[in-house]
């Protein structure tokens, strides 16, 4: 497994990660449901996926879990936009 990080823009962010997140602790029903139910589960699939080296499945529930902290970011209020084109 190789990860590649690629940087598509050097501009910060509109909101901060840390304010985005006290953002969300404090407005996001989705954050409480996401911690409690589905972040543990998530993450036993993807340690199960990548130890049988099924790399479909592991993207698969990488991009769901990205699916799930944008959705996240969108229950915020006001909303947080991560996405960049």
């Amino acid at each position: 497994l190789r990860c590649v990080i690629i940087v598509a823009s050097a501009a910060e962010k509109e909101t901060p990660s840390t304010e985005g997140m006290q953002r969300s602790v404090a407005t996001s029903p989705f954050l409480t449901h996401r911690a409690e139910a589905v972040a543990e589960p998530r993450l036993l699939d993807l340690q199960k996926a990548f130890r049988q080296r099924n790399f479909e499945r592991f993207g698969e529930l990488t991009m769901r879990d990205s699916n799930s902290f944008h959705a996240t970011c969108l229950d915020t209020f006001p909303p947080i936009f991560y996405l960049n084109e």
